[in-house]
């Protein structure tokens, strides 16, 4: 079966105070349930992760950056929740960041995985708006480049792709891979949202507001392919996240529950036709029920390749092809 990386701790409570922001932090358990309740997995068949270490925090975050999420007011401008900067740093280090660095955890395991069994997806991660030095919009820790980071190190892979379908610009993990040569992001993302400044990108995809299905999925159809043929990375990492649909009270896109399932099976299967592994976290989604958004598309990929027999080593990056 294809592995589905969760832990418990991903989900995100702070007594209350998490209904003061649009995000849903027990999306990640609804999720979960989810896919046991439409029988797909078993509670025993979800993989837990370790918390993100040190070390592989550091490979890509400042120490200056670091240090400084001690500080409330610093978490409560990154979190967009100005009350946080009231409470002690070391309650919301507690709350929201240690589920975060599990979810970083689970986003190295996925890539891990990805590598041995052809896909992978990790049940929380995509924080793509966090950098080496700067975090913004719910966005502490960059997970996807840490990630690619600690492959690349272990001499596991040689090229990375970010392929980002979030409806906002991954601009953290844009600024955070610029100066690798061995990593590149393809980015759709609507073009007058937040980040008000649009980072530089290898491959960016800016889109209008108010986009149905069947003309965003031909812009992904047309994008990503041609990416994948001319990067031909070792791994994929998918930000799949869910703010692309119609009832998502921050974007302005109109794509349906099934125009989204549609595209994560797509995006999986384009990398797979080629061989390339991918690992697929979730990113933003602010509707009351993007969890169910995020459960459709992953049961459209579990129904196409559960059973995929793995294609590449782990032990080091695919011969050429």
């Amino acid at each position: 079966m294809i592995p589905i990386i969760y832990h418990p701790g991903y989900n995100i409570t702070v007594f209350g105070l998490e209904r003061l922001h649009p995000f849903d932090g027990l999306k990640y358990r609804r999720i979960h349930d989810a896919l046991i309740g439409d029988g797909l997995r078993r509670p025993g068949d979800f993989i837990r992760p370790e918390t993100v270490r040190a070390d592989d925090l550091a490979r890509v975050h400042t120490p200056e950056y670091l240090q400084s999420l001690k500080s409330s007011k610093v978490l409560a401008d990154i979190l967009n929740v100005s009350l946080l900067a009231r409470l002690p740093a070391a309650f919301i280090d507690w709350r929201v960041l240690r589920p975060m660095r599990l979810a970083t955890g689970g986003t190295i395991l996925a890539c891990r995985l990805a590598l041995e069994h052809g896909l992978a997806i990790n049940l929380a991660g995509g924080y793509h708006h966090a950098a080496d030095a700067w975090g913004d919009g719910f966005c502490v820790y960059a997970d996807t480049p840490i990630a690619a980071a600690s492959l690349h190190a272990e001499g596991r892979v040689e090229r990375v792709l970010v392929v980002d379908l979030d409806a906002h610009q991954g601009n953290g993990t844009a600024a955070a891979i610029r100066p690798w040569p061995w990593a590149s992001i393809v980015d759709v993302y609507e073009d007058d949202l937040f980040p008000a400044f649009k980072q530089p990108e290898d491959f960016p995809v800016p889109i209008p507001a108010g986009l149905e299905g069947p003309e965003y999925l031909r812009i992904v159809e047309e994008a990503v392919p041609r990416v994948l043929d001319q990067v031909d990375p070792d791994l994929v990492i998918y930000n799949a996240g869910s703010d692309p649909y119609f009832a998502d009270p921050l974007t302005r896109l109109r794509l349906k529950r099934e125009d989204l399932a549609r595209r994560d099976l797509l995006v999986a299967t384009m990398a797979r036709e080629r061989s390339i592994p991918l690992a697929m976290v979730l990113s933003g989604g602010y509707a009351r029920d993007s969890w169910r958004v995020h459960a459709d598309g992953i049961e459209a990929i579990l129904g196409r390749f559960d059973q995929i027999e793995p294609t590449r080593s782990a032990e080091g990056p695919a011969p050429a092809r």
